[in-house]
């Protein structure tokens, strides 16, 4: 029987046996790809440049694969999209025969290409492949390090995520997200409602414990106590998924603190940012930080952890960097085990917050600092010289014939 028949049957299947029955067939799919995707000597390169990606997603993945399309757009080459749904047993989009393109660049971590190679064919996928993986931990799982034998080279969006790397099967490249200022410009906040602002943001899925809001609440508090003319906005989506955590997330908010749970407009979210004097990242690990520098270019100081991969992009002269320590991960969501990860001193954060408050010409520094930033280490031109070689030749004949 085909994999579309099989997937046909599957759907009929009750939801209770699909359920159950799902890790060992992502499983099977997936030791079904590692076999058949080796990396072979004699793949040709020619084709157009393939970009693989959640496209219509909003987390950061598939942000990431939009960007790389849009840049490379922007410097006139021409790419083509292959948009994977992210049903993992959706086989519609197989290819129908062997496929070449000068460079298939996979926008998905090592579990989630290895499921998008079976559903395109990993026999078919001609020319040199890569994966733009981003792990928020010291050390990636050893079976990522592993998986790399499927693809050519591995992208990281940082120096921290590809340090993650070391020990790949494949080499590793530091590729940051490339960034377009222009889409930051002349956003108009939202409507102020105190004398002082701050916001953060995160997803439930992306592990509360990481993202660590109550860091945020903390710090917040600890500067400002009871005062309603300084006010912190929670950004959040998913919490429904999370219950219990966003209860527990709630209890801990004092009066000042507002926690909006809802799934926004995108402009609604920078108007949110734009509007804030400051936009708080006080996290325990980040492969890059996409949030901190879209704030940086939304005219919103940032004050960060200093540690992970925001470090590529920012330091004392561009943002409020908050020391840490490092201490064994506990993520009672059961995304992250294992290793160390950040704790930022809440009181050095505290601190910080009531300095930005009382120093108003320091906002304007960090403001114009972070945008200079953003345009010597982020630009499209910034992030194509760090594809390799090759990637830069074949989008340079794309964009000639173009």
């Amino acid at each position: 029987m085909s994999l579309p028949g099989a997937q046909a049957l599957w759907r009929l299947a009750p939801e209770g046996v699909r359920k159950a029955a799902a890790p060992l067939i992502t499983h099977g799919f997936q030791s079904y790809a590692r076999a058949r995707a080796r990396r072979t000597p004699d793949q040709g390169g020619d084709g157009p440049i393939k970009v693989v990606g959640y496209f219509s997603g909003s987390h950061g993945i598939s942000a990431s694969a939009r960007l790389c399309v849009r840049a490379f757009e922007a410097l006139g080459a021409e790419v083509q999209r292959v948009d994977i749904t992210p049903d993992r047993f959706d086989f519609r989009q197989r290819l129908a025969a062997p496929t070449a393109a000068a460079a298939w660049i996979f926008h998905l971590n090592a579990p989630e290409l290895l499921l998008a190679m079976a559903q395109l064919g990993p026999d078919r996928l001609l020319g040199p492949r890569y994966g733009y993986w981003a792990w928020e931990l010291p050390r990636a799982p050893a079976s990522w390090l592993k998986d790399a034998a499927v693809v050519d080279e591995i992208w990281a969006p940082s120096r921290y995520t590809a340090q993650a790397m070391d020990g790949a099967a494949a080499p590793v490249r530091v590729v940051p997200h490339p960034f377009f200022a222009e889409d930051y410009a002349n956003v108009a906040g939202a409507p102020r409602q105190a004398a002082f602002q701050a916001v953060t943001l995160f997803d439930f899925k992306s592990s509360m414990a990481r993202k660590n809001p109550q860091g945020a609440i903390a710090a917040f508090a600890r500067a400002f106590g009871h005062d309603p003319h300084a006010r912190l906005t929670i950004k959040t989506q998913n919490g429904g998924d999370f219950p219990h955590l966003l209860a527990k997330l709630r209890a801990e908010a004092p009066a000042n603190v507002a926690i909006v749970d809802e799934v926004w407009p995108y402009e609604a979210v920078k108007r949110l940012i734009a509007g804030a004097d400051v936009l708080i990242s006080l996290h325990r690990g980040e492969g890059f930080g996409l949030t901190m520098a879209e704030a940086m270019a939304l005219g919103a100081p940032v004050m960060a952890t200093a540690f992970s991969g925001n470090l590529d992009f920012m330091d004392g002269t561009c943002g409020l960097m908050v020391p840490s320590s490092q201490i064994p991960v506990v993520d009672p969501q059961g995304i992250y085990r294992g290793q160390t990860w950040a704790d930022p001193d809440i009181e050095a954060a505290a601190e910080g917050l009531k300095r930005l408050r009382a120093e108003p010409g320091l906002r304007q520094r960090l403001v114009e600092a972070g945008r200079r930033r953003l345009a010597e280490t982020l630009s499209p031109r910034a992030w194509f010289v760090t594809l390799p070689a090759n990637v830069q030749a074949a989008a340079r004949r794309a964009g000639a014939s173009t």
